[in-house]
């Protein structure tokens, strides 16, 4: 497959709306008012979607694995139904101190879904909120687009730049697309 205008996405900030305690159940699981549209256009322009999301809830034991893949199940039916390729969902379920490979700001999400879908991560842009989002995509090389919407205005450490820092996911969709006709 081609690589070129592969999007990761990250999930709670960018996708829907982040919440501070970790969303637990289905209800909680709520869109920015702009994402029905900005995955559509995400879509017309054919860009293949893979979303990595950290969820240490299911580590912390404040929800578990299988009302995580609810979510994950109903939020891949609302994106591929707004005309959004859906590679993967690959989500981290490990506490922050079990010292895994796949949490962010580690890389193993992202590697996953590059073995198992042919992508060059070089080729392919990180939307994130969090500074561990920025983080990955930079150790990859990946282009990075970080967005103001959940904790997006945190400062980001000395040392680490994005290539744009936007209000929202609908505004990273339209950077992608100029990024694809350059």
């Amino acid at each position: 497959m081609s690589s070129e205008g592969v999007v990761f996405l990250d999930r709670d900030g960018v996708i829907n709306e982040f919440v501070l305690e970790a969303i637990r159940d289905p209800e909680q699981f709520r869109y920015y008012d702009f994402t029905a549209n900005a995955m559509t256009k995400l879509g017309q322009l054919g860009c293949p979607v893979v979303v990595v999301t950290n969820q240490s809830a299911i580590g912390r034991g404040w929800t578990t694995e299988s009302i995580v893949l609810q979510i994950h199940k109903k939020m891949v039916e609302d994106m591929r139904g707004w005309g959004v390729n859906v590679l993967a969902v690959n989500h981290c379920p490990h506490h922050p101190d079990d010292g895994c490979r796949c949490r962010k700001p580690d890389t193993g999400m992202f590697e996953a879904a590059a073995k198992e879908h042919q992508i060059d991560l070089v080729s392919a842009v990180m939307v994130g909120d969090s500074i561990v989002d920025m983080q990955a995509a930079d150790t990859l090389g990946m282009k990075k687009i970080r967005v103001k919407t959940g904790r997006g205005e945190s400062p980001l450490p000395s040392g680490l730049e994005v290539d744009a820092h936007l209000r929202n996911l609908s505004a990273a969709v339209d950077w992608i697309e100029s990024w694809l006709q350059d």
